[in-house]
């Protein structure tokens, strides 16, 4: 039942048709690409790019790959690909990149002699773990994006980048492309969205990485520091603003409490045991002893997935100080009302398992909050 409550899932992404005017999306909104595009390309570039976000958002490294069709699409069985082929009524090898990629945009194919003299096309796979979304988050913690950048040239030489995706990516890879759809700027499908926030997030840390300049970082790259645990714990406790509810002896006991879990876990886990949180056959759990201890220490919203929208309501109605009623009922929905209606955000600590543990920050805070969670392995996260 399960597996084909999935299939009905992926089925939904199959039938939007492709906008043509989405491929413009690449000129106004991810002008970067074509220059992520060059960096690939340079001879002392490594064909494959790995780089760790500084922030919980993303579940995994962000991947690039630059790449050829259909070579690197090639298994090592011939009559595989012969049989993947033919399952998705290719009349070529050539015929899955190009009906898909190319022909929407009414981009030019490589000629027969091209391809007889063993011509390829290149193109950029960027893949990474999101957290689970919507009806996904039933079946899976974290979704795998797959992103297919398609370059073409303008006949002045100009570079434009199409971009595609495929939640599918275990799929053969022949199969893979012919179920790519493309990324659009105009979509009013929420999964769709979330896909399109979730790549343009990783464009921003990839070109950060790759000294791109972009209209949001201006020139200014950052590069990661190492910083010592202890300031930023001190400086989490200080901006999601502990000291205004927790008294001294409760925020040292968390730090000891955090250290303890740093050196002698197994002495942190009787503590839990002797408390009636953990059981005592249990295995050390840090991520479940660390989200313990945050939801100890912040003010929060505990719930499984039947959330009561009224008292959700009431909690964060007191947290920012005003009246704020729930309309749209999906947590990112609520957490983008609260910043456009105060000076507030709302977070979530992942319990690991289908429930919330959310608090509330001030927005301006936010990026910070989420950078040091990464860095001190906080699952916090401000993606539900």
């Amino acid at each position: 039942m399960i597996l084909e409550n999935l299939k009905n899932l992926f089925k939904i992404f199959k039938k939007s048709r492709i906008n043509p005017k989405s491929n413009n999306m690449t000129l106004e909104s991810f002008k970067a690409l074509p220059d992520i595009v060059r960096f690939m390309e340079e001879p002392d570039c490594h064909w494959q790019q790995s780089i760790k976000p500084n922030t919980p958002q993303f579940k995994s490294d962000i991947v690039l790959e630059y790449t050829y069709y259909p070579s690197s699409f090639e298994s090592d069985n011939p009559e595989e690909d012969k049989a993947s082929l033919k399952k998705i009524k290719a009349k070529n090898i050539f015929e899955p990149y190009e009906k898909t990629f190319l022909e929407p945009f009414n981009i030019g194919f490589l000629s027969d002699e091209d391809k007889k003299n063993d011509g390829e096309y290149n193109l950029i796979l960027m893949y990474f773990g999101v957290p689970s979304f919507g009806e996904f988050k039933k079946y899976f913690k974290t979704l795998g994006l797959m992103f297919y950048l398609i370059p073409s040239y303008y006949e002045d030489g100009t570079m434009n980048v199409a971009v595609f995706y495929n939640l599918n990516p275990c799929l053969p890879p022949f199969e893979t492309v012919v179920e790519a759809k493309v990324l659009d700027v105009n979509t009013q499908n929420e999964y769709e969205k979330y896909y399109l926030k979730a790549f343009t997030e990783a464009v921003e840390i990839v070109c950060n990485e790759f000294e791109i300049v972009t209209e949001k970082n201006q020139g200014k790259f950052v590069k990661s520091v190492e910083e010592a645990p202890e300031k930023l714990l001190e400086e989490f406790i200080e901006i999601v603003g502990v000291k205004g509810f927790r008294s001294e002896e409760e925020i040292q006991v968390f730090k000891q409490n955090w250290h303890l879990i740093q050196e002698n876990p197994e002495k942190y886990k009787e503590i839990l045991v002797d408390e009636g949180y953990f059981d005592e056959d249990s295995e050390v759990d840090i991520p479940y002893f660390t989200q313990h201890l945050l939801s100890e220490l912040l003010l929060t919203f505990n719930s499984d997935w039947k959330v009561d929208y009224d008292d959700l309501s009431q909690f964060i109605s007191e947290e920012i100080q005003q009246e704020f009623t729930i309309k749209d009922k999906e947590m990112w929905q609520i957490a983008e009302k609260i910043e456009k209606e105060s000076d507030f955000t709302m977070l979530n600590i992942d319990t690991q398992m289908d429930s919330y543990s959310l608090f509330i920050c001030k927005k301006s805070e936010k990026e910070r909050v989420l950078e040091i969670a990464r860095k001190l392995d906080f699952p916090i996260e401000a993606r539900f």
